[in-house]
């Protein structure tokens, strides 16, 4: 049994990872086996700690330590979750970032060029977003990265049009659409790519025709559309790109699909509006009935999908052009404004929570996202 922690790189003083792994393997044997002892609280470095536990010492640690962690994070809960998003407030396409009730609003890029579709790296630190800083005259964008405090950006592509950029769940490589390569290599619509989060061994997952592509929690899969403009579906591959399942069959145009956190739903848009459906295909449903709502991104708890919509078609006045940032909760349907303006545009969310508890798949490790100082200070 082992506790690790380790900065995450954006801010030491604000978000580091716990990890907490229980029956694991250590050199082949089971983790009840016997091994020495060891803590190391450095809070630069992160904290280690291993030690022999008895069966039923282990479990009644396993439960104090998840119970002290989460308490300690649940304080901080509302200021740590963060929505992305991208906005015309200052007379151009920038990237910002506000907490998940709305408040606490900054920009993050500042450049003459296009910033728009942004996608947070899962440890927070960074936010990948499709630009056109490359030739401002082009509206054709690469894909970019930048720290969530707006420093160091970097072009991570060089096609014609690289969009729709969506990290692992290890943060370790980002999936994306390539319409076009460089050199007269023509993609057409829909080629789906993966590269290393550096922009490395960029290769195109052949046997995946289709566009907007996203992770599943387990890093495992990718859901996807395909198909024509007027008549397409979402999919599910392998992350290798083999193995397609399709999901949904009515004869409608869908876009944008969205992996729940819990790894049971993809949300998507379908006929201009938000749907849901079992992540094995089953149960779809209509959430949303304006038909300008779009772009959905889920919650922390996978309870509710924050999305865009223009607000003149929601009744709330105000210029054809205006667009605003809503939630709706999944099980209700209820619609509630998050960010709204009366000029200017705000869409494209993209949801983040560091902190909070998950199961994998396996059921054999529990992670915990959250605030590090307070509960290390508290085991010394």
């Amino acid at each position: 049994m082992y506790l690790e922690t380790a900065p995450t790189g954006a801010d030491e003083s604000d978000f580091a990872m716990r990890k907490l792994t229980v029956c694991g393997t250590k050199n082949g044997g089971s983790c009840l086996e016997s091994f020495k002892p060891q803590i190391d609280l450095d809070l630069t470095k992160g904290v280690k700690m291993s030690f022999k536990a008895g069966r039923f010492f282990a479990a009644a640690l396993v439960m104090s330590l998840l119970i002290q962690m989460q308490l300690a994070e649940n304080g901080f809960a509302s200021r740590r979750t963060k929505i992305a998003f991208s906005s015309t407030r200052d007379g151009n396409f920038e990237i910002y970032v506000m907490d998940g009730d709305g408040g606490n609003q900054r920009r993050v890029t500042v450049n003459p060029a296009k910033d728009e579709d942004p996608a947070w790296s899962p440890d927070g630190a960074k936010i990948a977003f499709v630009s056109n800083r490359n030739n401002v005259n082009n509206d054709h964008g690469q894909i970019w990265v930048i720290d969530a405090d707006g420093k160091n950006p970097i072009r991570l592509t060089d096609g014609l049009v690289d969009t729709y950029a969506d990290w692992s769940p290890d943060g370790t490589k980002i999936v994306y659409d390539a319409h076009r390569l460089p050199e007269g290599h023509n993609l057409g619509h829909g080629g789906i790519s993966v590269m290393d989060a550096d922009g490395k061994n960029k290769r195109l997952l052949k046997k995946a025709r289709g566009f907007h592509p996203t992770w599943s929690p387990d890093g495992k899969r990718i859901a996807f559309i395909s198909g024509v403009d007027v008549i397409s579906h979402v999919f599910v591959m392998d992350a290798d790109g083999r193995n397609r399942t399709q999901l949904t069959h009515d004869f409608v145009r869908k876009r944008l699909p969205s992996w729940s956190h819990d790894g049971k739903r993809i949300a998507y848009v379908g006929d201009h509006v938000i749907w849901v459906v079992d992540s094995d295909g089953e149960n779809k449903r209509k959430l949303t009935n304006i038909d300008t709502d779009t772009h959905p991104t889920w919650s922390p708890d996978s309870e509710s999908i924050a999305f865009h919509s223009f607000e003149r078609d929601r009744g709330l006045g105000g210029a054809d052009h205006v667009i605003g940032i809503y939630t709706v909760d999944v099980a209700s349907g209820d619609v509630n404004p998050l960010q709204r303006d009366p000029e200017f545009e705000n869409f494209e969310p993209d949801w983040l929570y560091p902190g909070g508890l998950s199961v994998s798949p396996q059921g054999s490790r529990i992670t915990i996202w959250g605030r590090l100082k307070k509960f290390a200070s508290s085991l010394r």
